[in-house]
């Protein structure tokens, strides 16, 4: 359930809002939907924007004359079946305070194709729907310079992951800070409590390597499982990323205690 935002910073439907990029020059977004959730959490109480990106970028302080002429933008990931192939996007929680009100323009109506939820890109955040602007622009401005540091930053991660792997203990496990990422996305509670899971079947594990058998073992790691469970059904907070990163940290611990999740006899009882 949602309700219209308060218009502190002027935001709103058919608001024209700036983004001001990394390289000096502006993106524009036309907002489709502002509003504020009133369920549950993550997102109970904040305020949610749906809109569309406008293309070209754009000097500082565009004049009405640009803004007039601004078309949608195609999406870069092409067109969603049947549908136009614009560029939506959706994303939850505060604005920067650079990105400002420049202009509005008249909502489409309720059934134009402009407002189907269909192809919407969900980012984390407004400094996230700035990166992407950002990427978009050096995606044909930029290239080569682009490609290298993907190219070098993803053979940084193998790396620490080879090294990761070849050394991995469950004492280390214990050690590890997991989920980092989810504090983008869910409440401090949230992260704390799949910590303190996984935390807690480790250590248990580790108890059971000297004398456990691998019925106990199984049934530790079947318990992260049911616990998670809980979790999800309380607050809503699993979904596709951190899944595969539940199972993944799960599978590696059943590896190091001669566990196997074939079939997801670890977690198939998963209801999420």
């Amino acid at each position: 359930m949602a309700k219209r935002a308060p218009r502190a910073d002027g935001v709103e439907e058919g608001s024209l809002v700036i983004v001001p990029l990394p390289n000096g020059t502006t993106r524009v977004l036309w907002m489709l939907e502002v509003a504020t959730y009133e369920g549950l959490a993550p997102y109970g109480g904040k305020r949610y924007f749906r809109f569309l990106v406008m293309e070209g970028t754009l000097p500082e302080s565009p004049g009405n004359d640009e803004l007039a002429a601004l078309h949608v933008a195609a999406s870069p990931g092409g067109a969603f079946p049947g549908r136009a192939n614009v560029w939506k996007g959706w994303f939850c929680g505060d604005l920067p305070d650079d990105f400002r009100v420049v202009g509005a323009r008249a909502s489409p109506q309720e059934h134009d194709s402009l407002r189907a939820a269909q192809g919407t890109m969900v980012f984390q955040g407004a400094e996230d729907v700035r990166a992407e602007l950002y990427k978009s622009w050096r995606m044909i401005h930029d290239r080569p310079a682009l490609e290298a540091e993907w190219a070098r930053a993803r053979e940084a991660r193998e790396e620490r992951q080879r090294e990761r792997q070849r050394t991995r203990t469950l004492p280390k496990m214990l050690r590890e800070k997991a989920f980092v990422s989810w504090s983008e996305m869910w409440p401090p509670r949230v992260v704390r409590e799949a910590r303190r899971i996984f935390h807690d079947a480790t250590r248990d594990l580790i108890t059971l390597q000297a004398k456990g058998t691998k019925r106990q073992r199984t049934a530790v790691l079947k318990r992260i499982v049911t616990e998670l469970n809980a979790l999800y059904d309380t607050e809503g907070c699993i979904e596709t990323v951190e899944r595969e990163a539940v199972i993944l940290r799960i599978e590696e611990l059943a590896s190091l205690v001669g566990v196997s999740n074939e079939d997801e006899k670890l977690t198939g009882h998963r209801d999420w």
